[in-house]
């Protein structure tokens, strides 16, 4: 089982920067993950904390590839670019 530990949340002027730490019973990754102001808006209205909207585009971007494929360093966006359906699918897994 993967667990995401989600830290160090960083305001930064369009957005946020976090921490994303994937471990394993055998691995450890750390992640720069960044989540603009306008991908928060459009994926949970505001009605969530964007810690809790990371989590979540990590969990859609690990239901779609290994988690050793993902780049240490992403900004939330590339989501959108390369899954056509995240916009519609993503908010799915706030809740989770």
């Amino acid at each position: 089982m993967l667990e995401i530990l989600v830290r160090n949340e960083k305001p930064q002027p369009r957005g946020w920067e976090f921490e994303v730490t994937l471990l394993s019973a055998t691995d450890r990754q750390v992640h720069q993950v960044s989540l603009s102001c306008a991908d928060y808006d459009l994926w949970c209205h505001g009605r969530t904390a964007p810690e809790m909207v990371v989590r979540a585009a990590v969990r859609f971007l690990l239901a779609r590839e290994p988690a050793t494929a993902i780049p240490a360093r992403f900004d939330c966006a590339v989501l959108r670019r390369r899954f056509p359906h995240a916009d519609q699918e993503l908010p799915g897994y706030l809740g989770e």
